[in-house]
């Protein structure tokens, strides 16, 4: 039976979190990543509709496209909306999940169903991603720390900095954890007058055998593996290397830019983008008989793309929602805006996307039926 772990190495795949917005919140947010699971229940937000919903079909785990828990929180308590739906959840075991901005930005994610949906042809990312770096961590090791009775033998030091980077979430390398390399060697040192070595002798260059460790980190974990090595390594001052690996993923970034087949009429795609989101409402701001080709794409909220859409040669951008002035600085600037609404733009592909997660699963994925648009049209 599939865990909660193999649900986020699926997720992993399909939208690597990696690409995820420095500001946002991805990945297990809630729950214990052994837990076995049977049906996972997909939607767009953590709500009480989706929490009973998850109850009646008995889902061991929950992913929703906006994380129930976004900044930090100082208290977990029934005082708030977030508190309560997560002291509900742990009570009954559930895991939560969320997948936001990188399955927004990764290839085959949100973004890109969203043109596929509306006719977009030959696309491409709007901004281009700015995954979170890797680095490269090497650390110099001594083969023994006198000082410890426990670690006195040979090779115990190396054990004790890998099980501490490891721990602290090192070594991550797709389905891999614990993942690193060591190589023996010499170093030399010559300790001065205030310091207090562990090894060798103050006033004198000392050699001693030490081991190479190095091993990869992602770089929301670097702070915390740096100092996890630090705490668990014996010398006063440990040689600690750190090399950026950033390679950003072809295809990923925010928003799309497309070519339609055919050119239309800004109300003539309106109405494709009303039919394609299911929409009773849509809004539309611009000339309505300006001739649209290429078109630019955001699920969600638009906001803070008008330069990219303009540089792009964009007629027209597609999203769901903008703040007023934004949308009077693209009209300012010839380029036609489609507002579909924040839910219908995200929601939509995600019950697109809902099953391409299946494919890679051994587990029930079910796109919830409870949720609905907070904004209703009256």
């Amino acid at each position: 039976m599939a865990t909660v772990r193999d649900i986020l190495t699926a997720v992993d795949r399909l939208a690597p979190f990696r690409l995820a917005e420095a500001w946002d919140n991805v990945g297990l947010l809630l729950g214990d990543p052994q837990r076995e699971v049977r049906r996972l229940l997909v939607s767009l937000d953590v709500t009480e509709a989706v929490c009973d919903e998850a109850e009646r079909a008995g889902a061991e785990a929950l992913l929703a496209h906006h994380p129930l828990i976004f900044k930090g929180i100082e208290r977990l308590t029934p005082d708030t909306p977030t508190g309560r739906l997560a002291l509900r959840l742990a009570a009954a075991g559930r895991a939560v999940i969320a997948a936001h901005t990188n399955l927004d930005a990764a290839e085959g994610g949100l973004c890109d169903i969203l043109a596929g949906m509306i006719g977009l042809e030959h696309t491409e990312p709007l901004q281009a991603a700015s995954a979170a770096p890797r680095y490269k961590v090497v650390v110099f090791v001594p083969e023994s720390d006198p000082s410890i009775p426990a670690r006195r033998d040979a090779g115990q030091v190396l054990e004790a900095v890998q099980a501490a980077a490891f721990a602290a979430g090192a070594g991550r390398i797709g389905d891999y954890t614990h993942c690193g390399f060591s190589a023996e060697g010499a170093g030399t040192f010559l300790p001065g007058e205030g310091a207090e070595p562990a090894v060798g002798q103050k006033g004198r260059r000392n050699r001693a055998p030490e081991h190479r460790f190095e091993t990869l980190v992602d770089g929301r974990r670097l702070a915390a593996v740096l100092a996890a090595v630090a705490r668990a390594h014996p010398y006063e001052e440990p040689a600690i290397d750190v090399y950026p690996l950033h390679t950003p993923p072809a295809g990923a970034g925010l928003g799309r830019v497309g070519r339609l087949s055919d050119c239309r009429t800004l109300t003539q795609l309106a109405d494709t983008v009303k039919e394609a989101l299911d929409a009773r409402v849509i809004h539309v701001a611009g000339d309505p008989e300006t001739v649209v080709e290429t078109v630019g794409i955001c699920t969600g909220s638009g906001g803070g793309l008008a330069g990219a859409v303009a540089a792009a040669g964009c007629r027209a951008l597609v999203t769901g929602e903008l703040k007023y002035h934004e949308v009077q600085d693209l009209a300012g600037r010839g380029i036609g805006v489609i507002l579909g609404g924040h839910y219908r733009t995200e929601r939509a592909p995600l019950e697109a996307w809902a099953p391409r997660l299946a494919e890679a699963l051994d587990v029930e994925v079910r796109m919830s039926e409870s949720e609905q648009d907070p904004l209703r049209p009256r």
